[in-house]
């Protein structure tokens, strides 16, 4: 005697939802992924530092954050340059309003 699906309680939804992936949170992984790719990061506490924040490229060619730095001895506390994290990519102009 042969049973169908339903009566046996077999839904047809639930069987793919087990068999295929999350295709939501892969995309949701990659997407973050490359937004995280471009970004520096301090190479002591592996951070990516706030929008306002500085970060010191050492003498050693070590970049660190503010924090990194302020933990460093202050004899180590050599940095070539300091550069401010903005909010974009690319530097915001500021143009003059128009009357």
């Amino acid at each position: 005697m042969l049973i169908s699906p339903r009566r046996a309680g077999f839904n047809g939804c639930e069987a793919n939802s087990h068999d295929m992936p999350d295709l939501a949170g892969i995309l949701l992984r990659k997407s973050a992924r490359s937004l995280d790719s471009g970004r520096k990061r301090c190479a002591g506490c592996h951070r990516t530092p706030l929008v306002g924040e500085r970060l010191h490229e050492m003498d050693t060619g070590r970049t660190l954050c503010d924090l990194c730095v302020t933990a460093l001895p202050e004899k180590d506390r050599r940095a070539v340059s300091s550069e401010l994290v903005h909010a974009a990519d690319r530097h915001l102009s500021v143009e003059p309003r128009a009357a």
